[in-house]
Parts: C-alpha cells; structure tokens; sequence
C-alpha cells in the first residue's frame, strides 16, 4: 500500500511532466523483478536517480513512436486552415477531403502503435537499452509468438485502465493513485508475458 500512495504521489507530479520520469523508471524496475522471478515483485522507492533516467529513456521512446500520429496530425490541420482561410468552396471542400483521407490513416496507425507499443517498451525497460525497443523483427516475433498471453495481459491493462476512473470517488484525488495502479497492473501483466516465453530452463 506504501508504494502505490507513494506511486500516485509521483503520478501526480506527472501533471509536470518530470514526475511521470519516475514512474516509468519505477515500472521498469517491476518489470525486470517480474522477469527475474522475484517473490515480491513491486519494488521499493530507493533509488530515485535510477528511476528519473531509465523512465526518461521510455518517455523518449513513446515520443518517437507518437511521431507518426503527430505529422498525420500536422498533414491534415495545416492543409485544411489554410485552404479555410481561402473562403473559397473548393478549397474548403478539398481541405475537408483532406482531412478526412488523413483522418482515415490515422485511426489504424494509432491502433498498430497502441498494440505495439507495450512490447516496445517492455523490451526497452528489460535490456536496459533506448534501441531495443526498436528491433521490429524481434518485438513482432514476441507478439506473434505469444498472442494468446499477450491478448490477454492487453484486456487485463485495459481493464484495469477502466476501474481507475473509479478513484474520483475517494476524496476525487484517489484517482491519482489508482492510474498509478492500473499501470502497475499493465506492466506486471506483459513482465509475465514475457517470463512465460522464456525457455523454462532459465525461469527461475
């Protein structure tokens, strides 16, 4: 219980970026215990410096993956104010196009970076390395391998994503401390994940 009010703490210090560093870092830390088969898998807030610069290394690494969804993004708005600042039919009506074609890009790319992204950085935390959460060949062959584990380490995040709202209900600041804890049921679900697609002669 200590650790995830102190988790919410951070949580809410996210609301200034600097704070989510440290939960991410924290995550990371869960992940590899998870991994390693240790009995009490959340760990302790010890090591803060650790947390800030392994957590800055996942936000890096989500800010790459959301650049796709960022110059979709870009591509449709820019186009569709410029050609509304025409006051022009056509134009207007070939912005609206536009958007619209851009619009439909969008919606699947953010639905195959949203499923991708958990392994990329589950890699990214386990190896300890910025670019492992980008060998593509690797992740895919993880995803694909476990579908089944990975399906559902998905759907108990998911689930846990939705309870979390439910946190308003406790003096409306508890919500901070249950996301807290809906991403450490996130993170703990795809550590599974991935111990059970290890040979079970190197599970502890």
């Amino acid at each position: 219980m200590q650790k995830i009010l102190l988790g919410g703490v951070f949580t809410l210090a996210g609301v200034v970026i600097v704070g989510i560093f440290f939960v991410y870092g924290y995550l990371a830390r869960l992940v590899r215990n998870v991994v390693e088969g240790v009995q009490y898998p959340l760990p302790a807030w010890d090591d803060l410096g650790e947390y800030f610069n392994e957590g800055l290394r996942l936000f890096a690494v989500g800010v790459v993956y959301a650049l796709p969804m960022i110059v979709l993004v870009f591509a449709a708005m820019v186009p569709t104010i410029a050609m509304s600042a025409v006051h022009n039919d056509v134009a207007e009506t070939m912005g609206g196009v536009m958007f619209s074609c851009v619009w439909c890009l969008m919606v699947p790319t953010s639905l195959i970076v949203a499923i991708w992204m958990p392994a990329a950085l589950l890699f990214a935390a386990i190896d300890r390395r910025f670019s492992a959460a980008f060998e593509f060949g690797r992740i895919w062959n993880f995803i694909k391998g476990n579908a089944g584990n990975y399906a559902l380490a998905y759907v108990a995040w998911l689930i846990a994503r939705f309870i979390a709202p439910f946190g308003l209900a406790l003096f409306c600041i508890g919500i901070v401390f249950t996301i807290f804890w809906s991403l450490v049921v996130g993170a703990y679900s795809f550590a599974q994940t991935y111990r059970l697609s290890l040979p079970q002669s190197t599970v502890k």
